[in-house]
């Protein structure tokens, strides 16, 4: 079928060749060039005008009389509006940065002798602030009275220049036929100034009027002015000047027609029976102790509390403190028109009252005596709800105007002290110290927040206060 069978080999020779040719090529584009160009629209307006034919001017005619009596009726209120804008100072001691530490600070401005050196025996017995900061009025008292009081005396105004330097000399002055007990400055017409004297009269300048010296007699009470106070006009009644003096009296005085007219509309008098040492007294024909004729218990200082205009509180020689109401409707027994006022009695001094406050902010008053106490007191109880007691015999009292639960006190001694009235306690960081050795007056100036002290032998202190001392 199938046999093996083995052959020699074959060869033969290939036919594709070794060498393999090859070529390359390259290719180039040309660059691509890019330009961009904006464009803007432009908005057209047309805008028509018309001439018209030139207006000649004329110089109106004028009363050159006229015009003068004109500017000097208004340049002194033009003069203490600028003023005002001029003391501004809602940027003073400014500091942006607010967690830097408030440090308390007391600083001398400056101090001078007002009085002559031949003259002594001579105090300044009051100072007050004009209402717009710039002027300061200081008045004279004998240091004492033997008899009834005959002294001249005078009232000095001390103003700040333009660049907040005080003058030294006085830039005005008043006589006055007697000591001056009060001085007050209307609290918002900064040309009126009323004044109280030792002889009783009451008397009152126009200082708008750089011409007239004369003062206005408003009354006369029949012993020493002791306060002087001002209730400012409302829609339904005219300014009223309240005053007080040592024969127990309490007149009250309408102003009008630009506070050159005066007219008496209550008197009141705090009789004598509310003196328990009076109470000895016989009684008169009518049931009655109190006779019209005679003086009331001397007072020697008044204050209105703010909760209610019409209540105020009195503080006498004899130590009572009473609290009184314009409102009130008992005469006393001989003229209908006498009023006694007392409504109520709080707990009694030892000694005299020197000086009563009542607070701006709260139902409190504050009150002081030749006890060297500092009472406090509510308005609505009869008891003292705290009791300061202090060193020196205290005359007067002021409330710090930057805080005012806050009372300085000042008197027989060389610094003025301010007084937590919510706690009753010192307050140490804050303190003027003068170098003289007794004050006699004290008056803030709220605009520019400056102390003037003055004390009993004519010696005028201003001290600038920092407005951080109202955080303390």
């Amino acid at each position: 079928m199938f046999t093996n069978q083995d052959n020699e080999p074959v060869g033969f020779d290939s036919t594709v060749t070794s060498e393999i040719s090859e070529s390359s090529s390259t290719a180039q584009t040309d660059l691509i060039n890019q330009d961009s160009k904006s464009t803007q629209k432009t908005i057209h307006r047309n805008v028509m005008s018309q001439t018209t034919d030139e207006i000649k001017s004329t110089v109106p005619s004028f009363d050159y009389d006229k015009l003068a009596a004109f500017l000097k009726r208004v340049t002194p209120g033009i003069l203490e509006a600028l003023d005002e804008v001029t003391d501004s100072d809602v940027l003073d001691e400014y500091d942006p940065v607010a967690s830097r530490e408030t440090i308390a600070q007391v600083r001398l401005l400056t101090k001078f002798s007002t009085l002559d050196e031949s003259i002594t025996q001579k105090k300044i017995s009051a100072a007050s602030w004009s209402t717009n900061g710039g002027i300061l009025a200081v008045a004279y008292s004998a240091l004492k009275h033997e008899t009834w009081c005959d002294h001249l005396s005078e009232i000095k105004l001390y103003e700040f220049k333009r660049n907040d330097e005080f003058q030294k000399n006085s830039t005005r002055q008043f006589e006055v036929a007697s000591c001056v007990t009060c001085l007050s400055y209307h609290p918002t017409e900064p040309s009126i100034m009323a004044a109280g004297l030792y002889n009783g009269d009451v008397v009152l300048w126009n200082l708008a009027d750089e011409d007239s010296i004369t003062p206005i007699q408003i009354c006369t009470h029949g012993d020493t002015v002791t306060s002087l106070l001002w209730k400012t006009r409302t829609i339904n009644d005219p300014d009223l000047l309240i005053t007080s003096a040592a024969d127990g009296y309490i007149l009250i005085h309408k102003l009008t027609a630009n506070f050159t007219m005066s007219s008496l509309c209550k008197r009141y008098k705090i009789i004598k029976e509310h003196n328990p040492a009076e109470n000895t007294r016989p009684q008169s024909s009518g049931g009655r102790r109190e006779r019209a004729a005679e003086a009331g218990l001397s007072i020697t200082c008044i204050d209105f509390t703010m909760k209610n205009p019409s209540i105020f509180i009195a503080g006498t020689l004899c130590g009572g403190v009473y609290k009184c109401s314009l409102d009130a409707a008992t005469p006393i027994q001989g003229d209908d028109t006498l009023i006694d006022p007392v409504v109520d009695e709080y707990e009694r001094f030892e000694g005299s009252v020197t000086s009563i406050k009542c607070s701006p902010l709260s139902n409190i008053f504050v009150s002081t005596g030749t006890n060297m106490e500092i009472r406090i007191f509510d308005i609505d109880k009869e008891n003292v709800q705290r009791v300061i007691t202090v060193e020196h015999t205290i005359v007067g009292l002021q409330w710090f105007t930057p805080n005012q639960n806050v009372i300085s006190a000042y008197g027989a001694d060389s610094a003025v002290r301010f007084y937590d009235t919510k706690n009753g306690l010192i307050i140490p960081q804050l303190k003027i110290q003068s170098n003289n050795k007794y004050i006699s007056c004290l008056d803030f100036n709220t605009k520019r927040n400056i102390a003037a002290l003055g004390d009993t032998q004519g010696i005028l202190e201003l001290f600038t206060m920092s407005k951080t001392l109202s955080e303390t």
